[in-house]
């Protein structure tokens, strides 16, 4: 791991501990009182993926979901552990083949999609109360970087057949902001959300814009020639939570 990445880490983690310790130390109670009081958030997103740095200048831009949830700690649900998980796609190629060489009169489908698989756990903290509560949250987590290839039939919708070509998996860092905005209140309220972070990957390798990085021999197999740099990219969300409890 790199110094950075360690100091980065570190922090996180002094951050998560002193928000957790500090309100956990406030808001004392018995064991059941603390199960009985448990409330939190579940949200889901569309996120724009920004290829950063090297990253930026091998790859374009990405998109994919994700969904999570806060658990808060305390009445004043001013800070909580958060959760999150997701995948971006930052290239793909399509392509229509023969069958095969001996059935060339069925034609199918070839699909190479790079994609980033993502998930964390750190503190979020709100930086206010009411309606309109901005926050900061960050975490630690993992990346797996995979491009893979599908088969299915022109009319098909469903693959007939997928090949991982290849993957690699990093630890993941991620800091970020957002603005959490109700607009509709109750129990269980529901509120528009719009964030950013950037997320740490650091040296990866990985396959840019579908099949770019595959070499095919005379004597037809496949060979993978994947880049290797740093990885790292701003992701900017729009989604919504609800809360729960």
């Amino acid at each position: 791991m790199s110094q950075v990445t360690s100091i980065f880490a570190n922090r996180i983690v002094l951050a998560g501990a002193l928000a957790l310790g500090g309100f956990a130390f406030a808001e004392r109670g018995t064991a059941q009182d603390a199960f009985d009081n448990l409330r939190g958030e579940a949200f889901g997103y569309l996120n724009l993926a920004v290829p950063v740095g090297e990253f930026g200048s091998h790859v374009d831009l990405g998109g994919g979901l994700g969904f999570g949830g806060v658990l808060f700690l305390g009445e004043s649900r001013l800070a909580g552990l958060r959760a999150q998980g997701g995948f971006v796609i930052y290239g793909t190629s399509t392509e229509t083949r023969p069958l095969s060489n001996t059935v060339r009169e069925v034609q199918v489908e070839v699909q190479t999609n790079n994609s980033i698989f993502t998930g964390g756990l750190g503190p979020q903290v709100y930086l206010g109360t009411g309606p309109i509560r901005p926050y900061i949250y960050g975490t630690v987590g993992f990346a797996y970087f995979v491009t893979s290839t599908s088969v299915s039939g022109e009319s098909e919708s469903e693959p007939i057949a997928t090949s991982k070509n290849f993957d690699d998996f990093q630890l993941s860092l991620t800091g970020g902001g957002g603005l959490s905005v109700e607009i509709r209140g109750g129990q269980n309220p529901i509120s528009l959300d719009l964030s950013a972070s950037y997320q740490h990957n650091g040296l990866t390798e990985y396959g840019v814009r579908g099949n770019d990085n595959f070499l095919w021999t005379r004597g037809g197999d496949v060979l993978y020639d994947p880049i290797l740099s740093n990885a790292n990219l701003m992701t900017y969300r729009v989604g919504a939570s609800v809360g729960l409890g």
